[in-house]
């Protein structure tokens, strides 16, 4: 019996460090004016070079200790980790000063009320400020999550755990107006996109050139690379999700942008994001 509790403690555990990878960023309203943009202005030229050099802000917040969590070396993996994923469009960003912060109650972060405290203080105007935190409770289950394209704040937080991985490269595509592969204009909800690709302008992530994906939810997180079928779609056909972009949920696998989210991510500096420096 105690032998099956272990089990099961281990499991509950492996799923809510698995869930903790999630994404909080809300992307509900952002769908719709998504939706209009794509149908309007569509996306910037094929390979667009922005050539721009953005700067970034670095809120690290210390533990009770004092001790930040990460290492500098840590910091600049991440900037070098945009740097290669955000290169095809020519955008390079450059760690411009790492902040202190020595409220070690920031740690636990709750979005309400924590980013109004925030950004009375620690916050720099027309520059992508990345906040480090040991947990985020609110929102639940997230790993990190950024404000998108039209929003009022040009930040993003992430989880130190993280900061090495992929999780600041999934956000920093949500702060250039990438929405996940599973979603679709309906207020953020999951694709009805058909495997076959006929309603890719309409429905879905509104990206032809990413595979319709069918799994919003935390349980596909941390499918196999090799996984590789899903469920049939409205016509029969079963989907191939898209394991291997960095907007799905699918943990193990995210190394890679299609074409059309590269430049679609140019256009939305362009419409929104130009003021930044």
């Amino acid at each position: 019996m105690k032998f099956i509790l272990l089990i099961l403690s281990f499991t509950v555990f492996s799923l809510s460090m698995a869930k903790a990878q999630g994404c909080g960023t809300n992307t509900a309203k952002y769908m719709q004016s998504h939706q209009q943009i794509m149908s309007s202005s569509g996306y910037q030229a094929h390979d667009t070079c922005l050539n721009k050099k953005l700067s970034l802000i670095f809120h690290v917040v210390l533990d009770s200790n004092n001790a930040p969590g990460v290492t500098p070396a840590d910091i600049s993996t991440c900037v070098d980790n945009l740097n290669r994923y955000f290169k095809r469009i020519c955008i390079t960003f450059m760690n411009c000063t790492t902040n202190y912060i020595s409220n070690f109650n920031y740690n636990r972060w709750e979005q309400d009320p924590h980013e109004k405290q925030i950004y009375n203080n620690y916050y720099v105007d027309s520059t992508i400020n990345i906040y480090l935190v040991e947990s985020i409770i609110t929102p639940a289950n997230a790993g990190g999550y950024a404000y998108m394209p039209g929003d009022s704040l040009d930040m993003i937080v992430v989880q130190k755990s993280f900061v090495t991985g992929i999780v600041p490269i999934h956000e920093m595509g949500h702060f250039f107006g990438l929405p996940h592969t599973f979603e679709g204009p309906s207020q953020g909800a999951p694709s009805i996109e058909f495997v076959d690709g006929s309603n890719c302008s309409t429905t879905g992530d509104l990206f032809c050139d990413t595979e319709a994906d069918p799994h919003p939810a935390a349980e596909d997180d941390n499918r196999p690379c090799s996984f590789a079928y899903g469920p049939a779609d409205g016509n029969g056909d079963f989907y191939t999700p898209p394991v291997d972009n960095i907007m799905t949920y699918y943990k193990n696998c995210r190394c890679r942008f299609t074409q059309q989210q590269y430049n679609h991510m140019a256009n939305m500096y362009f419409l929104k994001r130009n003021y930044l420096h």
